[in-house]
């Protein structure tokens, strides 16, 4: 029996390598990371996971494979994976992290949006268990992008009964986004966002002194395999990796993969 990972429909797979020159099946992606990670140093008894997604059950996975690996990892999670947490958020997060003899910590940050695409290309629809007919991913971007498709006027103006949407679409909207953006490129400009967060927050928290941390940023996607209702590997996730460094010693390293294995490449300070 062949041991490849099932893959996603031709259709489904033009269009994701669209938008990301790399995406690999999650499997594959977590596998090559994971071991390149422990090969830096970064164990399940010296790291702690830092992860930010979307709430959807559909990014539950990604949860889950941190914790496999690292321990119950700390949830920041917010919708479409925005961050919220605040300088507050990241403090608490880091204080749990194991502490090694020598006194250093070591922090693996991991931050996705997610977006789907059907076995026919269709951005934004995905199969769920229990539902006869496809529903949306990610719900907020798409919400997004059927209020620019209305020219909804926004005021940017957070409302209290829905904080990280507001927060969300404010800082969409402060993007460039041009006249009529696709599902994709709003899904890939919310990943730039959190990437941009992430990163903000670390320097507000995080002293490279004592501490070695990995940033991981990317998109999941959810892509179709086969059409008419679910069933098991209706549906195939892929990562599309957006930023992936460590920052070992004060001295940054970024992360490549060839598709098969990752691998650092130190860059200049």
């Amino acid at each position: 029996m062949s041991s490849q990972p099932l893959q996603a429909s031709e259709a489904a797979l033009e269009t994701i390598s669209k938008y990301f020159p790399i995406a690999l099946v999650d499997t594959v992606f977590f596998g090559a990371l994971f071991n390149a990670l422990e090969a830096l140093g970064f164990k399940s008894d010296n790291s702690i996971a830092i992860v930010n997604t979307c709430r959807d059950e559909l990014a539950r996975p990604l949860s889950n494979s941190f914790d496999k690996t690292y321990g119950n990892s700390f949830n920041l999670s917010g919708i479409a994976g925005i961050v919220t947490a605040g300088t507050l958020g990241f403090k608490a997060a880091i204080s749990h992290s194991p502490v090694s003899e020598d006194g250093k910590e070591k922090y693996v940050f991991f931050g996705s949006t997610h977006v789907a695409v059907d076995e026919k290309g269709v951005e934004g629809l995905v199969l769920r268990e229990g539902r006869a007919k496809p529903s949306h991913a990610c719900g907020a971007i798409v919400a997004i992008k059927q209020e620019i498709d209305s020219n909804i006027q926004q005021d940017g103006v957070v409302h209290d009964d829905n904080v990280e949407y507001g927060i969300l679409k404010k800082k969409l909207f402060a993007k460039n986004l041009g006249a009529n953006p696709t599902i994709f490129e709003l899904t890939k400009a919310t990943c730039e966002i959190i990437t941009s967060d992430i990163e903000d927050h670390i320097s507000k928290t995080v002293d490279p002194k004592k501490s070695d941390y990995v940033v991981i940023t990317g998109v999941q996607i959810h892509a179709g395999r086969l059409g008419g209702s679910w069933i098991p590997d209706a549906v195939i996730d892929y990562i599309a990796p957006l930023t992936s460094y460590v920052v070992i010693g004060g001295e940054r390293h970024e992360l490549k993969t060839d598709g098969k294995s990752y691998f650092p490449e130190k860059t200049a300070a």
